[in-house]
């Protein structure tokens, strides 16, 4: 009978731990073009998908959903995200929004504000505007680009894909 009441005890502590422990927190940081294609390369040795979006499009906050439940999926795979806001930086309520969105669908991967102009942006990244989404392999080679009509199931068929490999 003891026995049973300290297993018991044992696991009702055991879950006020868990109860007690902070879940994971969602962090925004404002980078440059630079700092972003940093952070690309440090995840390296990963499967990673970066998701450009923004709060004025409605394909990409519709979808975004998506990339939290991939990522929850398969972060211990070897899986990582970034999602890149393309909203204006020089807006003083951006930060503020772009964080109440996140914490709002639990994105507790890396998120950044691209502190740039439209214009380098949309040179660099070869789109007029969000949604857009690269997929890279574990190499750090884009596997795929999808902008315009982006498909998180057929997102999550590659990554199945590149993770195997």
């Amino acid at each position: 009978m003891h026995t049973r009441t300290a297993l018991a005890a044992g696991l009702l502590l055991t879950l006020a731990a868990f109860a007690a422990a902070e879940p994971p927190k969602v962090t925004v940081r404002t980078v440059r073009y630079d700092g972003l294609t940093d952070a690309i390369k440090a995840a390296k040795g990963k499967v990673l998908v970066v998701d450009f979006w923004a709060d004025y499009c409605i394909p990409c906050k519709r979808e975004f959903p998506r990339l939290v439940a991939l990522h929850q999926k398969r972060a211990d795979d070897g899986f990582a995200a970034i999602s890149v806001s393309l909203d204006d930086p020089a807006d003083e309520a951006t930060p503020a929004k772009v964080k109440k969105f996140l914490d709002a669908r639990q994105a507790t991967f890396a998120n950044f504000i691209l502190d740039e102009k439209p214009e380098v942006w949309q040179a660099k990244l070869k789109v007029d505007g969000p949604p857009c989404v690269y997929v890279f392999n574990r190499k750090g080679e884009l596997v795929q680009k999808y902008s315009d009509d982006v498909n998180y199931a057929e997102i999550e068929k590659l990554v199945d894909k590149l993770l195997k490999e």
